[in-house]
């Protein structure tokens, strides 16, 4: 029972790595875009206020 204990440890640590690398490398890097589209509109959105005042 001992062994089969930790090797349930070890798998959990195992699985929760690759969940956190997926989590790391797939949606921290879509917000990225998100924030960066969201800063490009609202400079658009300056630059046309500035234009057509």
């Amino acid at each position: 029972m001992g062994k089969c204990s930790k090797f349930k440890k070890i798998a959990g640590y195992v699985v929760g790595a690759i969940g956190i690398g997926i989590i790391l490398t797939f949606i921290i890097p879509i917000w990225g875009w998100v924030i960066a589209v969201g800063a490009g509109l609202i400079y658009l959105g300056w630059y046309l206020i500035q234009q057509y005042k």
